[in-house]
């Protein structure tokens, strides 16, 4: 008789209760030091506890003729594995078997019922990372191509000897400060069947545009894309699907173009606005070379940022109401109105739709959003929207939070005029754009928030809520290093973000909350040494007594940020450095110096020091009982 039909005997006779049999086969007891495989599975067994049992009922056998004792014994079957555990009945249908770990113990009439297999945990895939071209899966043989768009500025609408042009056009600046992305294609129909279900367009093709959708139902497919992607995990905070913005569209279908089509090209004659127009032909399906229908999307060249048909094939929907453009320059522009037309966008395939004129860069058009038509479609956008301008709040420990305030992108004169009281040669004024937004902490970073992070607490001045002083550069960055780690590893941090000091144009873009003045209340100072002004807003000389103070006592900006002047010095991420004179955008300073920036002023020094544009630095190894910090969260390319 073989090994395996010793253990199969033995197994099933001890499973019948035959102990008699048995323990004849009780000398093959070494066999089991071994693994069995069972359904296809392999089973581990607690071979000594076996070998123990098999003993004991070799004990009970020898008296089993005088006195027939009951014996209680039982088998249960050991799993180990890695990964996690899943259990079928039939092999077929698998479920995870919840608070599984290895090994993992069945009792034996239970384990002769079920399958099991293990396979690795799926990790949550990372979010999109801003600045990357992605592929969003819809379904296992269907993806969706998203090209990234840089923020950038534009001018919009069209030159009035523009051929085709309408009286809608009027060509004004447009500046947007938030990247985005946008569908690479224009929806699909089994794009679109993925993910609601079903087909509504006339022209049939898994490659075809989707058609016959309404206003309501492009945005209904965005709303159910960002659900079911929110549930995995697959969205950074604050970002959805969404229809672009007309400014959006026309930014990213011009791809820095100036001229009637994306290619470079303008209508050269006057019969090519509503005939054939040759310089179209290339990068759209309209009227004269369409057949009257929809084509699969692809086909035509793209424009420079690799984005295909954003002329002709089908209009598209976008997410703001056709209002009249103004005159002047604007940012991160959305339509207003409250009727219920929207704009749409491109031009089609059809032969009612005016051929090249409505299928120019700057053309609009409109519709009702419950309009459905054979030659609209739509293309979708990720944009951060709705609760990304959220103030948050990031628990440190069980009893310590830190309270964080969203502060949007925009514009802001740096430094200060030549005339304001208090005023140094470092602050020479000019223009800073900030293109992203960022979140700052409400207050300095306390003791106890300090504390929890890094274990220890430098401060001169003892106090929970007092702010942590006595750190230098190089420590603040570590806490923000520390913080960033922890944030991650709990799954609360974005790909891409990360906590750190914000720069020395961010600390003074969030400190004068829209102001122009020395003081972030409107207001300037009366004095360079102690005034009123300061006293509302800040711990100083005046007030004081050379020492820290609890955060938040005096009266926040209009932001909601406190103590952006006095009580301690903050550290920024910047070298210092001189300004520069012209314009600039998201500056970050030097790329190396010997001194890194503060600002603020402290509990110690003069209404001067504190104010909005005051400048301080020291070497960043350096640490005093009047410097502290503010932690910044923000987008890092």
């Amino acid at each position: 008789m073989d090994t395996d039909t010793h253990r199969y005997l033995l197994w099933n006779r001890l499973l019948l209760g035959d102990r008699r049999s048995a323990l004849r086969f009780g000398k093959i007891c070494a066999m089991l030091f071994t693994n069995i495989p069972l359904n296809g599975v392999v089973l581990m067994f607690v071979n000594q506890k076996i070998c123990a049992g098999l003993l004991a009922l070799a004990l009970t056998g020898s008296v089993v003729y005088a006195a027939e004792p009951t014996i209680d014994y039982a088998i249960k079957m050991e799993i180990t594995y890695t990964g996690v555990l899943y259990q079928s009945t039939d092999g077929e249908n698998w479920t995870k078997v919840e608070g599984a770990a290895s090994p993992y113990y069945v009792p034996m009439d239970e384990a002769k019922k079920l399958f099991f297999c293990s396979k690795e945990e799926e990790l949550p895939p990372e979010p999109p990372a801003p600045g990357k071209n992605i592929t969003v899966s819809l379904s296992d043989m269907v993806d969706l191509d998203l090209n990234w768009i840089e923020p950038g500025t534009f001018m919009m609408g069209s030159p009035e000897d523009e051929l085709g042009a309408g009286g809608d056009e009027t060509r004004h600046k447009v500046t947007l400060t938030q990247g985005y992305w946008l569908g690479k294609y224009e929806v699909t129909q089994e794009q679109y069947e993925a993910v609601m279900g079903e087909n509504p367009s006339r022209f049939k093709g898994a490659d075809l545009p989707v058609e016959n959708v309404s206003w309501n139902d492009a945005m209904a497919f965005c709303a159910k894309l960002t659900e079911r992607d929110q549930a995995a995990s697959r969205l950074p905070r604050g970002y959805e699907y969404i229809l672009p913005t007309e400014a959006q569209w026309e930014y990213a279908c011009r791809a820095g173009t100036m001229t009637a089509f994306n290619n470079g090209t303008d209508i050269e004659a006057e019969e090519e606005i509503y005939g054939e127009c040759p310089n179209l032909d290339e990068v759209a399906w309209y009227w004269c070379n369409s057949s009257n229908k929809t084509h699969p999307v692809g086909q035509k060249l793209p424009n420079d940022w690799d984005l295909y048909d954003m002329h002709g094939n089908v209009f598209e929907w976008c997410l703001d109401r056709k209002s009249r453009y103004p005159d002047e320059a604007v940012t991160d522009p959305v339509g207003e109105g409250t009727d219920d037309y929207r704009a749409l966008r491109g031009g089609s395939y059809s032969y009612y739709d005016d051929g090249a004129k409505n299928c120019r860069s700057a053309a609009r058009n409109t519709g009702r959003i419950t309009m459905t038509s054979n030659s609209l479609g739509f293309r979708v956008a990720l944009v951060r929207i709705g609760s990304d301008g959220e103030n948050i709040t990031i628990p440190l420990s069980d009893t310590v939070s830190l309270d964080m305030i969203r502060i949007e992108p925009g514009t802001f004169m740096m430094g200060s005029p030549e005339d304001e009281l208090g005023r140094r040669n470092d602050e020479v004024q000019h223009q800073v754009t900030l293109t992203q937004g960022y979140w700052l902490g409400q207050y300095e970073i306390t003791q106890a928030q300090y504390k929890a992070i890094m274990k220890v607490n430098p401060s001169s001045f003892i106090g929970a809520d007092l702010p942590v002083d006595t750190v230098s550069w190089n420590d603040a960055m570590e806490f923000c290093k520390k913080l960033t780690e922890i944030e991650k590893a709990a799954g609360r941090l974005p790909k891409g973000y990360e906590y750190t000091l914000p720069t020395e144009a961010q600390w003074e873009y969030a400190c004068r909350a829209g102001t122009t003045t020395a003081l972030n209340s409107g207001k300037n100072l009366s004095d360079k040494e102690k005034c009123p002004e300061m006293d509302e807003v800040g711990w100083y000389v005046g007030n004081g007594s050379n020492k820290t103070h609890p955060v938040g006592q005096k009266k926040p900006n209009a932001w909601g940020l406190y103590d952006m002047h006095g009580n301690v010095y903050e550290w920024c991420l910047d070298w210092y450095d001189d300004y520069p004179a012209d314009a600039v955008t998201d500056p970050t300073g030097p790329d190396a110096g010997n001194y890194r920036v503060l600002r603020g002023g402290s509990n110690g020094d003069d209404a001067q020091d504190c104010r909005s544009a005051a400048r301080s630095h020291t070497s960043p190894d350096s640490s005093f009982d009047f410097c502290g910090f503010r932690v910044a969260l923000t987008w890092v390319p």
